[in-house]
């Protein structure tokens, strides 16, 4: 019955926008994102990794580049760690280091009945890199052990070529959690593996935090 609600919420949405032309111009994609975003709940599944990931919230884990397909094979890193280390009742803050490198951020947050991921990509004095905030919302209901976020609106924007990307962040089980993306057209994936059973020394503060 909710899909039915929020399908023909967004038909009536949709012939608001272009019953008159004379009023201004309404972005379709972005009215057909907000009606959906605005009208779920939680699924048991999500609220189950939620608790999860956040079972891990202070620590940090060593990982590996487990598979990538050719686009990704120049990927090299020595060191591979994730730090879960800002959790609240609504964000999951878990920090991306490659080596030397403390500029990537992944932000899991719960937004509008729904999960969202972000990537907060940082330059070493703090500011924002001029390509940041990519992501997307969860898709429903997903595992207790799984999610997986597919690009939105804001990614297409930026990143044109990504814009049927999804990220995933998988609890495969009480040793392993793997971060990836793949880009289903062209082919193009990565993962990473990291070792959940055994914390290790956490990194420095990602830049900008």
């Amino acid at each position: 019955m909710k899909y039915y609600t929020v399908c023909f919420s967004v038909l009536i949405l949709l012939f608001t926008a272009c019953s008159d032309p004379e009023e201004s111009e309404v972005d379709v994609e972005d009215t057909i994102e907000d009606a959906l975003s605005s009208r779920v709940e939680f699924s048991d599944e999500q609220l189950a990794f939620w608790d999860r990931i956040q079972e891990h919230c202070g620590n940090a884990y060593e990982g590996i580049l487990a598979d990538a397909t050719p686009y990704y094979q120049t990927f090299d890193a020595d060191q591979i760690r994730i730090h879960v280390r800002n959790c609240t009742d609504d964000l999951t803050h878990i920090s991306l280091h490659i080596d030397d490198d403390h500029s990537r951020n992944l932000l899991i947050t719960k937004t509008d009945g729904n999960l969202l991921l972000k990537h907060d990509h940082r330059n070493e004095d703090g500011t924002e890199e001029e390509i940041t905030q990519y992501g997307g919302f969860a898709e429903q209901p997903g595992l207790a052990t799984r999610q997986i976020f597919w690009a939105d609106t804001h990614t297409a924007e930026i990143l044109p070529e990504r814009f049927d990307n999804f990220w995933f962040v998988d609890l495969m089980d009480d040793q392993t959690l793997a971060y990836g993306v793949h880009w289903p057209i062209q082919g193009n994936s990565i993962r990473m593996e990291f070792d959940i059973s055994e914390p290790v020394e956490p990194p420095p503060a990602p830049w900008g935090y």
